[in-house]
């Protein structure tokens, strides 16, 4: 099992050309994101309102599930 924060994970997709990318991208460019979070509601309350996000929260839930799964091996 990792031990890896949210951030960490989301730079692994960076890159990739649909919607993850896109947030990954973002959050990289996002100099105030959270880097060492890894709970799904600290990091949904700061996209939704600390950060200037434009793509839909649904990209971000998708995303997470892909970390929580990610995280199991």
């Amino acid at each position: 099992m990792k031990d890896a924060s949210f951030y960490q994970f989301a730079l692994t997709v960076r890159g990739r050309r649909d919607d993850k990318g896109q947030l990954a991208e973002m959050i990289f460019q996002d100099l105030d994101f959270p880097k060492y979070e890894s709970d799904f509601d600290q990091i949904s309350r700061y996209i939704e309102t600390e950060g200037t996000y434009t793509l839909p929260l649904s990209v971000f839930d998708s995303l997470f599930e892909d970390y929580q799964e990610w995280l199991q091996f």
